[in-house]
């Protein structure tokens, strides 16, 4: 079976490109004036922005002083988040009257992505932004649109309850969609770890950043990718520092079920580890770790850790 990009299905070719932009920009941060000259209308649009003729939205923008009630993205076990985003209105109350919402309930209509970008804290001249990616808008509940992002395989629509995260530890490709289906879930299963980590190792909790760039963190699997371990769920996959990530893949440490480090009982890599932490990190509890438990590595891939880790021993 071949995969379907829903983003093949819309028809005008200039929304395509700009939703396509935004999906290639996932996780990207940007400054505004980086944003004015590639998204339509960001220059002079806030909140929600429906390009002229349309009847659909094309994306939204929220800005850290807001006047509307926004929330965190929920970040679930495929990559996909949840966002909820308050409708436009007029001296203080909703109105779905506003070409805006309109446009935003007609891309719930039609099933129609949107991009979403958020404010973020930064320092110097411009405001700094945050792409999330594509969303699609799921649902209203008389004070916010629920959006929900692409999954990590964009080809499958995103999970929606929490019923339907069951743990499938093996990617099943058919050979011939292999090589490009696994490349496209390794980048953006990156992505999906470093947002439920918040871009911080998860042994010593450190994330390295110069400017808006994180450095030295790195997505790792539980369960190997060389052995068709899964890259399209968050629960086959820790984040570490590169440091940790090359001790991990040599089993030099790992963790159980109850999250608790393991280090090996190997002579010569304690002896050359005597200066570093990681000796003293030695039976306590991963420092750092997904807020919801169900984002959190399966015993499934743990196990099979485990057992790798204990045949390299």
């Amino acid at each position: 079976m071949t995969a379907v990009d829903p983003l093949d299905a819309i028809s005008d070719p200039a929304r395509r490109a700009q939703l396509a932009l935004f999906r290639a920009l996932d996780g990207a941060v940007r400054s505004s004036d980086e944003l004015r000259s590639t998204l339509a209308g960001f220059r002079s649009q806030k909140g929600i922005y429906k390009p002229r003729g349309s009847p659909y939205a094309l994306w939204i923008r929220e800005t850290r002083r807001g006047a509307y009630p926004d929330k965190q993205l929920v970040v679930r076990p495929d990559g996909s988040w949840e966002y909820d985003y308050a409708p436009e209105g007029r001296h203080g109350k909703t109105d779905l009257t506003l070409a805006t919402n309109r446009a935003l309930l007609k891309c719930l209509e039609d099933r129609v992505p949107v991009g979403v970008v958020r404010q973020i804290p930064g320092s110097g001249r411009g405001r700094l932004y945050e792409v999330a990616g594509l969303g699609y808008v799921t649902g209203f509940d008389g004070a916010h649109f629920r959006l929900r992002g692409e999954p990590i395989d964009v080809s499958e629509p995103p999970t929606i309850a929490p019923a339907d995260f069951r743990f499938e530890p093996f990617d099943r490709v058919a050979p011939t969609l292999a090589l490009t289906l696994r490349r496209n879930r390794e980048e953006r299963f990156r992505l999906a770890i470093r947002r439920v980590y918040h871009e911080r190792c998860s042994l010593c909790n450190i994330g390295y950043r110069v400017g808006r760039t994180p450095l030295a963190i790195q997505a790792a699997h539980l369960i190997p990718f060389e052995d068709g371990g899964t890259s399209k769920d968050v629960r086959n996959g820790i984040l570490l520092c590169s440091n940790h990530h090359a001790l991990f893949d040599r089993f030099a440490w790992t963790f159980d079920e109850e999250l608790r480090i393991r280090v090996t009982d190997d002579r010569g890599f304690r002896a050359s580890a005597a200066r570093n932490h990681i000796l003293q990190l030695d039976g306590h509890r991963l420092s750092n770790l997904p807020d919801l438990d169900q984002d959190r590595p399966d015993p499934v891939a743990i196990r099979y850790r485990m057992e790798m880790f204990e045949r390299n021993q």
